[in-house]
């Protein structure tokens, strides 16, 4: 699954050549929040 966005529309795509298509639209492919998330938590430097 691919979430992308152009200015406030967001689209999620299942496959890589609709997400090709998007890209060549103008979306740009966004980060998910809870990838996000995960990358804050981890340079946090947990134990």
């Amino acid at each position: 699954m691919f979430t992308l966005q152009r200015l406030n529309v967001v689209r999620i795509v299942a496959t890589e050549e609709e997400k090709k298509r998007l890209i060549a639209e103008g979306f740009k492919e966004v980060a998910l929040q809870e990838e996000a998330e995960e990358t804050k938590n981890n340079k946090k430097g947990g134990k």
